[in-house]
């Protein structure tokens, strides 16, 4: 009985130092996210904030020629858009994390997509060369027209941080066994390899060839959540050109009206 009530404390022992060492692990992982997620609202929600405050400010106090307080306003109102679209992306974030995103799912014209996220990032976009390259036959997608619409500005608004002014902006699609292939490519200083299957967890933040790192880490993260919820795959694949980055989106297929009518 001596040596049974030893092993019990022992193994009461382990089971205290292992829920301890868990605590302890919980408590560092929520401090290191809280601590990301303030760098990341304090950097995306401040910056377009200090622009739309300075903008209007200059308008109100007047003074200015009538093209003067149109480009104000127009550079305030793209950058309350781009805060919109950041809170967008928190919402989306929150729901991931629990659980309630849920897609709905329709067949859905990949080019009016395109066509519509162009439209959103036109400001972002004007200084860059866009190429689209659609096949007239691309066949229609299963998707929640919504989710994956967001998640194409998404990667597309990522593309105009870091590629220098006047590259191009790539989108393309193809047809694979799995699906079709939506690829966002970039002229920018591209994602190492190493970083390429980490660039989508959430915080984490790819370092650019100069060594410093970029971006907040929560709009990728956020395009792998909402592609997943479409029972699709996001990666980061080596750029075709060789230069640059690319993310490729591979999406269910609509089924066709002769498999509608199988079923």
């Amino acid at each position: 009985m001596a040596a049974v009530e030893d092993q019990v404390a022992v193994a009461v022992e382990r089971i205290k130092i292992e829920s301890d060492l868990e605590r302890a692990r919980l408590a560092s992982e929520t401090e290191t996210l809280r601590a990301a997620l303030l760098n990341s609202v304090s950097h995306d929600l401040r910056t377009p904030l200090v622009t739309v405050i300075g903008s209007l400010s200059a308008v109100e106090q007047g003074g200015l020629p009538p093209e003067g307080e149109r480009l104000l306003i127009r550079g305030a109102l793209t950058e309350a858009e781009r805060l919109d679209r950041y809170v967008a992306n928190l919402l989306s974030m929150t729901r991931l994390g629990h659980g309630a995103l849920t897609a709905r799912q329709v067949p859905t014209d990949l080019a009016e997509l395109f066509a519509r996220a162009q439209s959103d990032l036109a400001v972002p976009l004007s200084v860059f060369h866009v190429v689209v390259d659609l096949p007239r036959d691309l066949p229609a997608v299963m998707i929640d027209p919504v989710l994956i619409g967001q998640s194409l500005v998404n990667l597309m608004e990522n593309a105009t941080k870091y590629a220098p002014e006047g590259s191009t902006i790539r989108l393309s699609a193809t047809t694979l066994d799995q699906g079709v292939a939506v690829l966002v490519e970039d002229q920018g200083p591209g994602i190492p390899e190493p970083e390429r299957a980490r660039v989508f967890d959430l915080f984490h933040r790819a370092v650019q060839g100069d060594g410093q790192p970029a971006g907040t880490g929560v709009g990728l993260a956020i395009v792998k959540g909402m592609v997943e919820a479409n029972d699709g795959k996001v990666e980061a694949i080596e750029p075709p050109s060789g230069t640059g980055a690319a993310i490729r989106m591979i999406l269910p297929y609509a089924p066709t009206i002769a498999e509608i009518a199988d079923e």
